[in-house]
């Protein structure tokens, strides 16, 4: 799908989303392409899959795209298959321990939790994606383990970045990690969405 298309469709996606306020007492959007509410239209996940991988290169040396099961996996997945990546993949709060995988706690926006990566080697290269950058919690736990396996996160990515919730400035201030968003929103002290430019993204 051509780039600026795949921008209309996902600023459309959030201009028409929700919102819910969380037990954390921050306000997560509800949408057609993280929560399938209304079911998610095959074009909003083309759309958000060639954003995805058409923002910048995907780095000629990466071998390996990692994300967790929650909201990233679809995405995740159809990436693999557009690029020829292998998938790799943290799973949620699993129920028993898989030897020699690592397992990380995580704490974000709504919820805290153990996240298992599975599928990583000592050495792989590694893009990691998720849908949503807010506070900054899952992946700041995704990329703590990766480093822990012995694999190298050479990129992250994601669709949407909320404004204000600090998740950029943490990864840069904490792990020294630029991320590169697709699009922005601003949710504000009511709950209503406001779709924002990011620095990485200049679309008409």
């Amino acid at each position: 799908m051509e780039f600026n298309k795949s921008i209309n469709y996902l600023k459309e996606v959030y201009q028409n989303a929700g919102s819910v306020l969380t037990g954390k007492g921050k306000y997560t959007t509800i949408n057609e392409l993280t929560d399938q509410i209304p079911a998610v239209r095959s074009e909003v996940l083309d759309a958000a899959v060639s954003a995805l991988c058409e923002i910048k290169s995907i780095p000629k040396e990466a071998n390996v795209i990692m994300t967790e099961e929650d909201k990233g996996a679809v995405l995740a997945g159809l990436m693999s298959v557009k690029t020829g990546l292998k998938l790799a993949m943290a799973r949620n709060n699993f129920p028993y321990q898989i030897p020699k995988n690592e397992s990380v706690e995580f704490s974000m926006e709504y919820m805290d939790g153990t996240m298992t990566l599975n599928g990583l080697n000592k050495g792989d290269k590694v893009v990691v994606i998720d849908d949503t950058l807010a506070t900054g919690g899952t992946l700041t736990a995704l990329i703590k383990g990766i480093q822990k396996i012995g694999a190298e996160v050479i990129d992250v990515r994601v669709i949407t970045e909320k404004i204000g919730y600090g998740g950029r400035e943490k990864l840069q201030n904490e792990l020294g990690f630029d991320i590169t968003s697709v699009i922005g929103i601003v949710v504000d002290e009511k709950g209503n969405i406001t779709v924002e430019e990011v620095p990485d993204v200049k679309a008409s």
